[in-house]
């Protein structure tokens, strides 16, 4: 979605939004091969932490949630515990289904995704995969879709560490599959590379009742009495540069029917610029369209496609850094016939008002030419950010 430094350019283009379930095939075990019933162990993955960092903005309640066993870790990435599976240690293989769900929550972008229950595979051969259930609700509810165990993720593998028959995989890469990249809305393109994963997994779990758990609640050194007094503490945070992205609400936009004179109108949908860097060193949005096309080689030429852009910054609830104002101003209207055939402006942001995130929309008007065949006609709108 960005990169830490410098400008960024990202381009929104027209189209369907597809998802789809990819399966894992798992080779067999050898024949003399100690295939283990899995009991115990976690796996820590975090999809990917500039996703997270882009969400954490939004105005979720709360953005990010987890539930159902998993837990965040401190790094921001999530745990899973472990819900059953196999492995075996001698061969390095491992199918290893983790438990718990993650909601990734933005309203105001319209869409919550929710991963739960993934599973890590683990070939043997330096490959492998990472399943997940996945839901997707975006566009105010009229894009939905559901997947089972679908592939998220490739995964490049390493011979497991056995400690005491268990087994542990660390740092393992991974990459967005084209499954994946459907079910997070296209966020990233397949074959980005997200967070690596660290696993675990053993025959049984640890037993909460070990009376020799230093955590037991009921240690009778534990002082029943806080005494008086007060005390107080410094508390330090540290506040990197992040990225400066662009995301969109949709793919595709239709504009009303028309004949020969009139107008065709439809709204682009919504995108968000988000200037995370801490730098506050101002970005431009523009656009410019190609001609419109039909079956048979009939043309619209890309200068009668006009619009009239809006522009506001997105509140996320909370104050403000002291000193620091947040302002974004659409682009000038382009009237059809002297419009998006040229590089125009839809919002920007001056220098030292441009932290934060705005999200930016237009009404479009596509003028029909009278001498245009009858005919489906389409563009390709390309928004780039700078």
């Amino acid at each position: 979605m960005g990169t830490s430094h410098g400008s960024y350019r990202a381009a929104l283009w027209a189209g369907a939004l597809a998802l789809g379930a990819a399966t894992a095939l798992v080779g067999t075990s050898p024949a003399m091969a100690a295939t283990v019933q899995v009991g115990g162990g976690s796996l820590d993955w975090g999809f990917k932490a500039s996703f997270r960092a882009y969400v954490a903005t939004g105005n979720g309640t709360p953005p990010i949630a987890t539930k159902d066993g998993a837990t965040r870790n401190a790094d921001g990435t999530f745990d899973f515990p472990a819900a059953g599976g196999t492995y075996d240690a001698t061969a390095g293989t491992a199918t290893v289904n983790y438990g718990g769900t993650v909601v990734f929550s933005y309203p105001l972008h319209m869409f919550e995704i929710t991963l739960a229950n993934p599973t890590l595979v683990v070939d043997g051969d330096g490959t492998g995969s990472l399943l997940a259930d996945v839901d997707l609700v975006a566009n105010g509810g009229s894009t939905e879709q559901h997947l089972d165990q679908a592939e998220i993720a490739t995964v490049v593998t390493t011979a497991p560490t056995v400690t005491d028959g268990a087994v542990s995989f660390s740092n393992l890469a991974s990459t967005l599959t084209s499954a994946g990249a459907g079910a997070f809305a296209g966020f990233y393109a397949a074959g980005s590379a997200l967070d690596p994963i660290t696993a675990s997994a053993s025959a049984s779990a640890t037993d909460p009742t070990d009376p020799t758990d230093p955590t037991d609640p009921t240690d009778p050194t534990d002082p029943a009495d806080p005494g008086n007094g007060s005390a107080s503490q410094k508390i330090t945070a540290a506040v990197t540069g992040g990225a400066l992205t662009l995301t969109s609400a949709g793919s595709a936009v239709p504009l009303s029917a028309a004949t020969p004179g009139q107008t065709a109108t439809g709204n682009l949908n919504a995108v968000t610029v988000s200037d995370l860097r801490g730098t506050n060193s101002g970005w431009d949005l523009v656009g410019q369209v190609t001609d419109f096309t039909a079956t048979g080689g009939a043309t619209i030429p890309a200068a009668n496609l006009g619009w009239t852009p809006t522009a506001a910054v997105a509140n996320s609830g909370l104050v403000n850094a002291k000193g620091v104002t947040s302002a974004v101003a659409p682009g000038g209207p382009v009237a059809p016939g002297t419009g998006l055939g040229a590089s125009h402006t839809l919002c920007k942001a001056e220098t030292g008002s441009s932290l934060g995130s705005s999200t930016c929309g237009a009404a479009l008007s596509l003028g029909i030419p009278e001498s245009s065949t009858a005919g489906e006609y389409s563009a390709v709108l390309t928004l780039t950010l700078a």
